[in-house]
C-alpha cells in the first residue's frame, strides 16, 4: 500500500461529494458563491481516481502480467471482487429512486437498469442511460472497461515506457489531436465525449501508468520531496482556482492531466513530510479506505435524505444539511467496507480462484 496515495483518494472523493451539493446555488449569496468557488470543479476527483487507478494497478501487476506469473483472469477476478459487490449494493438501493421512470415507461427503465447491471451504462452517450439509478456509477462501467483491456496494453505501454521518446511523441501528438478534435466537434456533445466516453477516458488511465513507468526507478531525497510535495499541492490548487478562465471542454479533457500527474508522481515516494506524517497517518489512510464507499453512496444518501427531509424534518440550514448528508456517508462508508466490501471481496476471490483449472 501507498498510504500518501491511498489517504489522497478520500480528498478526491470528498471534493466530488462537494460537486454535488449544487443545492447552494439555490440560496444564492454567499452560498451559491461558496458553491462556485469551492465545490463546482470537485468533479475533477474523477480524472484523479482514473489516473491513480492506472497508476496502482501497475505499481501492483505489470511486473507479474509482462512476465506471466498472473493471469489476465486473474487479475480480472480480482478486480470484480472489488468493485462489483458495492456496484450492486448501490444499485439496488437506488431502485426506490427510479419509480417515475418504472411506471412511465417499463421498456426504457428495464433497459436502463440493464446497462447498469451489466456495467454497460457509460458507452451509452445519453444521461438517461450514464446517469442512470446511482449516477456516480458511470465511472465504475468505464473503470471496468479499463480493467478489461488492462492485461492486453500493459506489455505494449511497458515497452514505450522504456524510451522517453515515444512518450514525449506520444503525448505532442495527442495533445494537438484532442485540440484539433474540440474544434471539430458540436459543443453540446462535449461532456458526453470528453467526460463520461470511456474510450477517451482511457487517457487519464494510461497516463497514470506510464507515470508509474517514469517514476519507479526515481529517487527522491527528503529534503528536496518537502518542497516538491507543497509545490504540487500549489499547482494543484492554483489549477483548482484558476480553472474558470479556461473553456469547459479543456477542463473535461486535457486541463488537469499535468497537476494531477504531478501530486501523484510526487506522493508515491512518501519521502516529504506531508506523505509521512499526515497522509501516512493511520486515520487517514482508513478514511482513504472507505473512500470507494463513500463516492458510491453519497448521492444515495443525498437523494434519500432530501425525501425524507422533505416530509418530516424541514431542515432549512444548508450547513446542518451538508453535516448530515457527510455524517451519514461517512458512517455507511465504514460500516460497508467492514462488514459487506471486504467479506464479500474474500468470498468472491477465494470462490472464483477455486473453481478455476490448475
Amino acid at each position: 500500500m501507498i498510504k500518501p496515495l491511498t489517504s489522497l483518494r478520500f480528498v478526491f472523493a470528498l471534493m466530488v461529494f462537494l460537486h454535488h451539493l449544487s443545492f447552494l446555488k439555490l440560496h444564492g449569496g454567499a452560498y451559491s458563491d461558496f458553491y462556485q468557488t469551492f465545490c463546482a470543479e470537485g468533479y475533477i476527483g474523477v480524472n484523479f481516481f482514473f489516473m491513480l487507478s492506472g497508476f496502482i494497478l501497475a505499481y501492483v501487476y505489470q511486473d507479474k502480467i509482462v512476465n506471466k506469473s498472473a493471469k489476465a483472469s486473474t487479475f480480472w477476478i480480482y478486480r470484480f471482487a472489488r468493485i462489483y459487490p458495492l456496484h450492486l449494493l448501490t444499485l439496488i438501493i437506488a431502485l426506490p429512486t427510479t419509480y417515475k421512470i418504472f411506471v412511465s415507461g417499463f421498456i426504457p427503465w428495464f433497459m436502463q437498469f440493464s446497462s447498469n447491471l451489466l456495467l454497460l451504462h457509460s458507452f451509452i452517450p445519453d444521461s438517461a442511460y450514464f446517469f442512470s439509478f446511482n449516477s456516480v456509477s458511470w465511472s465504475i462501467s468505464t473503470e471496468m472497461f479499463f480493467y478489461f483491456l488492462f492485461p492486453f496494453v500493459i506489455p505494449f505501454i511497458t515497452k514505450i515506457s522504456k524510451n522517453k521518446l515515444y512518450i514525449a511523441l506520444a503525448f505532442f501528438i495527442i495533445v494537438p489531436t484532442i485540440l484539433v478534435s474540440i474544434n471539430l466537434i458540436d459543443p453540446m456533445f462535449y461532456h458526453r465525449l470528453f467526460y463520461i466516453n470511456p474510450i477517451f477516458r482511457f487517457l487519464d488511465f494510461a497516463i497514470g501508468i506510464f507515470l508509474y513507468n517514469i517514476v519507479r526507478n526515481l529517487k527522491l531525497k527528503n529534503n528536496k520531496a518537502n518542497f516538491l510535495e507543497i509545490f504540487t499541492i500549489l499547482i494543484m490548487l492554483a489549477s483548482f482556482f484558476f480553472s474558470k478562465y479556461i473553456p469547459q471542454v479543456y477542463r473535461y479533457s486535457v486541463f488537469y492531466w499535468i497537476p494531477t500527474a504531478l501530486l501523484i508522481g510526487i506522493f508515491y515516494f512518501q519521502s516529504g513530510f506531508l506523505s509521512r506524517f499526515i497522509f501516512s497517518n493511520k486515520y487517514f489512510v482508513i478514511l482513504g479506505e472507505i473512500s470507494f464507499g463513500f463516492y458510491m453512496f453519497h448521492q444515495l444518501v443525498m437523494k434519500y435524505f432530501d425525501k425524507i427531509n422533505i416530509h418530516f424534518l424541514s431542515i432549512e440550514n444548508p450547513i446542518l444539511i451538508i453535516a448530515i448528508y457527510f455524517l451519514l456517508t461517512l458512517i455507511i462508508s465504514i460500516i460497508s467496507y467492514y462488514y459487506f466490501e471486504l467479506p464479500l471481496n474474500r468470498l468472491i476471490k477465494n470462490r472464483l480462484l477455486k473453481k478455476r483449472p490448475k
